[in-house]
């Protein structure tokens, strides 16, 4: 896990929750943030109180919390020091600088489905803190309190590391204070996955024609493929996906769309090279036959991009509010496989009631 330098504030760290403050403008909203103790993410039925020895170097930047999640977890709450001669170097640093190679842990608030608990003895967490304790239980959900870093802090300096002690030694303050409450995990979870996993776009096709993420809502399940031009035609499996579209058309509530990611809409590039890049997609395509929609690149299908693949062609299955559904997956398939996969993924996001039925007799 790598945090890049784009803004150092706290209230942009604590990303997807709030610390309580009753300020109102920009900047006595920033100052609250720094003062207050109580902390508030009642969205993940959690709150506590940061121990009072703590306000000083809260103020005064040298605490830094963040907040992040794993695919096991609902939420990680980390808390590091920071030096004030590396917050000063990074307060003017340029765009790039990984924030974290500077930072010594405190501690971490891990909250996870109690199910999902045991894979936390597998996880570089794990390893990283040497006590881990269980705080709270509620309505399965277990809230963990992960502290004694022990990785080195000798190379910060002597009177730093007087500092991080005494910060340290707040922890069992911060144990005590745990309320939790009832929150709807289900709904939690989904949400997150989806604010990840959403496939949102406003584009045209190969042929020119207005398109946008709106077509997902009509079928129940899309099999969305990625493909470039700059692979082809070392790799050309454009056929296949047609099979796999004649199978989507005889289920009736499937579809098929591609996206060609090296033909970026003409609102981001006209050049002859884009113009010519786009001729060769349109005949790739009309080559195998394809009978599918075709996408041109747009900034939102760029990033979504850029976070789920790493290398084309590649495709997942998108539920009719646009969200992938059942992984990402890389690399040259049949026909066939793509068929099954639809099949699969029909059984398990479309008609998983019908389908356990059908297991259960």
């Amino acid at each position: 896990m790598k945090l890049k330098y784009v803004a150092l504030m706290l209230a942009a760290a604590l990303a997807f929750g709030t610390i309580a403050t009753s300020c109102t403008s920009e900047e006595e909203t920033q100052q609250g943030v720094l003062t207050s103790r109580e902390v508030d993410f009642s969205n993940i039925g959690l709150k506590y109180t940061t121990p009072e020895s703590w306000m000083e170097y809260t103020k005064s930047n040298n605490i830094y919390p963040y907040a992040y999640e794993e695919d096991y977890t609902i939420a990680n709450i980390r808390y590091s020091y920071i030096t004030p001669d590396d917050w000063d170097m990074l307060s003017n640093a340029e765009d790039g600088v990984v924030v974290n190679d500077y930072l010594y842990p405190i501690c971490e608030i891990v909250v996870i489905e109690t199910e999902q608990a045991s894979k936390l003895k597998s996880s570089g967490l794990y390893t990283t803190f040497s006590s881990r304790d269980l705080i709270k239980e509620n309505n399965g959900v277990s809230y963990y309190l992960f502290y004694d870093y022990v990785g080195s802090i000798r190379n910060m300096g002597e009177e730093n590391v007087a500092i991080y002690d005494e910060i340290c030694s707040g922890i069992n303050e911060l144990a005590g204070s745990f309320m939790v409450t009832d929150f709807d995990v289900d709904a939690y979870v989904e949400s997150k996955y989806a604010e990840k996993n959403t496939v949102s776009f406003s584009t045209e096709t190969l042929d020119g024609e207005a398109v946008d993420s709106s077509i997902f809502g009509d079928y129940d399940l899309t099999l969305f493929y990625v493909w470039g031009t700059y692979i082809y035609p070392d790799v050309d499996n454009l056929a296949d996906v047609q099979q796999a579209y004649e199978h989507a058309k005889e289920l009736g509530n499937v579809n098929v769309v591609a996206l060609c990611i090296d033909t970026p809409t003409s609102k981001l590039d006209n050049s002859d090279e884009a113009k010519e890049i786009a001729e060769t997609a349109k005949k790739a395509f009309e080559d195998a036959g394809a009978e599918f929609t075709v996408l041109r690149l747009d900034g939102e299908l760029a990033s979504f991009i850029q976070n789920n693949f790493e290398t084309i062609p590649a495709f997942t299955m998108v539920d009719r509010n646009g969200i992938a559904r059942g992984g990402y997956y890389e690399g040259i398939y049949s026909g066939d496989d793509y068929s099954r996969f639809i099949d699969a993924a029909l059984n398990e996001y479309v008609y998983p009631d019908e389908t356990a039925q059908t297991e259960a007799e």
